[in-house]
């Protein structure tokens, strides 16, 4: 509820504007959410409702927006000039339930390490910080939905559930093709018999939901989910975006830079969590497997950073006081530092570079494997 008074009293307050503070992202994802439930899916992913996630979110959307539209509240900014738009009010509880999703993930995960319950207070107070930038700054419940989900699916593989797992984690890459990092982790924990099934379950709802758009507008579809274009007008740009392919108006290919980190993290993932199965050890991979996004984004924007705070709090909360308490502070520093418009090709994106490697540090578990194999064991020879 902080971050829907925000929007509605900051600039009121503190500016003296007669605004409310909605981001133009909200309102695409309106839109696509509107034709999805009209059943205009060639319009799902036309390039004015910029669109490049999975449709997962249109799903939770739908009776909200039908809702807003059966009243004929008013829409804002950049479809009129509206700047107090009633629909908002209909849809931002969903906003709202996402994070909330997440706090619970994260505590959940929390009691799994046995973190004490004093410390798990000051990991929600963390965690809201680091969802500031995703669910209020920016508006994508859906990025929110996908970790809260993708942690759930580690809590099932860690108690052995392998169906629920796999259809945990197809849910979450339905709602954001970024927890596709996950995967190799998990199926490295899977029994050998059941590794093909949670694939097909991974793959199963992103595919159901994706069916639609793609048979209807095929083009618009994959440039959307594969080129993933992003604007270097208003975003941040790396010195990765000389080797980005140009779409044109200020507009580049993010796709193939992430398949990269994709393809990077799983093999990496896969190894060391066959060889360090334990669960902090996972959940320190996925960790860095996030933040090898950031790494090779060509362009990026303030809340990617997110899913590293988001689980590496999570992983400091088992740690020592002192180094919790740094690993928080880190992430509010680096949530914040993230609303600059700072613009230097280098200078952001290193800084926030700095702060998700020291987190991953500060978290690091012991990647000595704990489990002796008998069979590998030494024979000391003691002479008669």
């Amino acid at each position: 509820m902080v971050g829907a008074n925000y929007v509605l009293w900051w600039l009121p307050l503190v500016h003296h504007v007669d605004a409310w503070w909605i981001t133009g992202d909200f309102w695409h994802t309106y839109f696509a959410t509107a034709a999805f439930v009209s059943g205009h899916w060639s319009a799902i992913y036309a390039s004015k409702n910029a669109l490049i996630t999975l449709p997962g979110i249109l799903v939770v959307l739908s009776p909200l927006v039908s809702l807003a539209q059966h009243l004929h509240l008013s829409i804002g900014f950049p479809y009129t000039l509206i700047t107090t738009p009633i629909a908002w009010l209909v849809v931002m509880p969903a906003d709202i339930a996402a994070g909330c999703v997440l706090l619970f993930a994260t505590d959940a995960m929390a009691r799994h390490f046995r973190v004490p319950p004093d410390r798990r207070v000051v990991l929600v107070l963390g965690e809201v910080v680091a969802l500031w930038g995703v669910a209020v700054w920016q508006w994508h419940p859906e990025d929110v939905l996908a970790v809260a989900l993708m942690i759930w699916a580690l809590l099932a593989a860690f108690k052995q559930r392998w169906s629920r797992c796999g259809w945990t984690l197809g849910v979450a890459i339905a709602f954001q093709p970024l927890s596709l990092l996950a995967l190799a982790p998990l199926l490295a924990l899977t029994p050998r018999t059941s590794r093909i099934p949670n694939v097909v379950r991974a793959v199963v709802p992103a595919l159901v939901l994706t069916v639609g758009p793609l048979l209807a507008n095929p083009g618009a579809t994959l440039r959307a989910i594969i080129d993933q274009p992003n604007s270097t007008i208003l975003n941040h740009v790396t010195p990765w975006v000389r080797l980005a392919p140009r779409l044109g108006s200020g507009l580049v290919a993010a796709g193939p830079a992430r398949l990269v980190a994709v393809i990077v993290a799983s093999s990496f993932g896969w190894i060391l969590c066959r060889r360090n199965p334990r669960p902090e050890v996972v959940v320190w991979v996925i960790a860095a497997a996030f933040a090898a996004r950031s790494f090779f984004e060509a362009v990026m924007v303030m809340y990617y950073i997110w899913p590293v705070l988001a689980v590496g709090l999570v992983l400091a909360a088992r740690s020592s006081r002192t180094r919790f308490l740094t690993v928080c502070a880190i992430s509010s520093f680096a949530t914040m530092f993230a609303f600059s418009s700072w613009r230097s090709q280098w200078g952001w994106w290193s800084v926030l570079l700095v702060c998700i490697t020291a987190i991953l540090y500060l978290t690091r578990p012991q990647f000595r494997n704990t489990h002796r194999d008998p069979s590998r064991s030494v024979v000391c020879r003691i002479p008669v």
